[in-house]
């Protein structure tokens, strides 16, 4: 009766049907899902009942109904407008994971407006364009870390695992540009003393992942950590580990500030130098954020970069564009400017390409064409495609992404990768 009466109160909204009475929709999405990643199974899935049902459907998952929205009206409706609060199963499981505080109430997880406004409004002055460009040479300087371990492997015959030299690449952005800090060493001390983790590497995006590994299971399985307490001790225990070192590079940073020591230009100083004057701001509050933007930040940006690799070097036409610009911008130089960066145009395309678009707004949408996003060609409207979020709550970091994935095109300059 409980599910008949939940669903009731959506039977307005056309709606696929049902693989299963008690599961709903689950059934046939976690069947796509499993096929892989590779053709974006799941994608094909939500736009084939699109076809059938329209562009506005609801799927039901046990109890809990989700409402697809593709119509870019009705996609707009909901991002401009701010009562419209964020799926609470996600940020719950993001927020908490098997009762361990892991986001916390951080700017991902906040689902009320009035609370989440301030905040960002707090955060807003460490990631404005302006600022992120006084912090290139830093991240120029990760990019020649990456140089200096790619250059032997660059013969011609060694096989050379990019997603893990980007991956590190991009933690090594992360951790020394927004937080002036390695946590490689403080990582590999917190591992140290913990009982339930054997399978994670010393790295701190490892230890992200294991986490995140800990989410999909409490999202998939309400009932996981009394069913396998042992692994889910584990994924609390990475957790409490995480937070320690957020925790620790955090009151390093105020303790410096207080004393008026000189400490980095980084975006944790301009954080910490704007919330001393906001008596909301606890310190496990900024842990919750300092966690967020480190996650954020370093897997996204580590994939773009590597489907960006891959598909720039699957269409030689591309690449040669690409490398025109990149020669014709630097000439000689190895180095990048924020001027330069702004005359990327090219590289910037090649760096959005990689991201879906739907077939109702875009000509062949799976053939990878950076020249779709010449800004001088008609693009559809904003809520088509909006690989940043679009609206109130558009993602924080997303001039920060930019500017580190063109930084780290850069290299091709002096790779010829």
């Amino acid at each position: 009766m409980y599910l008949l009466n939940v669903r009731g109160k959506y039977r307005h909204i056309p709606s696929p049907r049902m693989a299963s009475f008690w599961l709903g929709h689950f059934p046939e999405i976690e069947r796509e899902r499993t096929k892989g990643l590779g053709d974006n199974p799941t994608d094909e899935l939500f736009l084939k009942w699109a076809s059938e049902v329209g562009t506005l459907y609801v799927l039901h998952f046990l109890w809990m109904p989700v409402i697809i929205a593709l119509d870019p009206s009705d996609v707009e409706a909901v991002h401009m407008t701010p009562h419209h609060k964020k799926v609470k199963l996600i940020t719950d499981n993001s927020g908490y994971v098997f009762g361990e505080r892991f986001l916390g109430d951080g700017l991902f997880t906040i689902r009320d407006y009035e609370t989440w406004k301030p905040r960002r409004k707090m955060y807003d002055p460490a990631f404005n364009r302006g600022y992120l460009k006084t912090l290139v040479p830093m991240f120029e300087k990760c990019v020649n870390k990456l140089l200096d371990q790619l250059r032997p492997l660059a013969d011609g015959r060694t096989e050379v695992p990019m997603k893990k030299h980007l991956s590190d690449a991009a933690t090594d952005v992360i951790s020394k540009v927004a937080f002036a800090s390695d946590f490689s060493d403080v990582c590999q001390i917190k591992l140290a003393g913990l009982r339930n983790i054997t399978v994670v590497e010393g790295k701190v995006d490892s230890l992200i992942q294991y986490v995140f590994v800990g989410v999909q299971k409490s999202l998939n399985n309400p009932l996981y950590k009394y069913f396998h307490p042992y692994e889910a001790e584990g994924y609390r225990e990475a957790i409490r580990a995480l937070r320690s070192i957020g925790r620790e590079c955090i009151q390093m940073r105020i303790k410096a500030l207080d004393n008026g020591e000189e400490v980095p230009n980084d975006i944790l100083t301009c954080i910490l130098k704007v919330a001393s004057a906001d008596e909301t701001a606890h310190i496990e509050t900024l842990v919750d954020d300092f966690l967020t933007f480190y996650v954020a930040g370093q897997e996204t940006t580590a994939n773009t970069l590597s489907f960006a690799v891959i598909l720039v070097h699957q269409h030689p036409e591309v690449l040669k564009r690409l490398l025109a610009e990149i020669d014709e911008v630097l000439g000689s130089r190895t180095s990048v400017t924020a001027e330069d960066l702004e005359k990327l145009k090219y590289t910037e395309q090649t760096l959005v390409g990689p991201m879906c678009q739907l077939p109702q707004y875009f000509d062949n949408p799976s053939t990878f064409n950076p020249s779709r996003f010449d800004p001088e060609n008609k693009r559809p409207s904003p809520f088509v495609f909006y690989p940043f979020g679009v609206g109130h709550r558009a993602c924080i970091g997303r001039h920060f992404a930019m500017v580190c994935d063109r930084v780290g095109e850069g290299v091709r300059h002096a790779l010829r990768i």
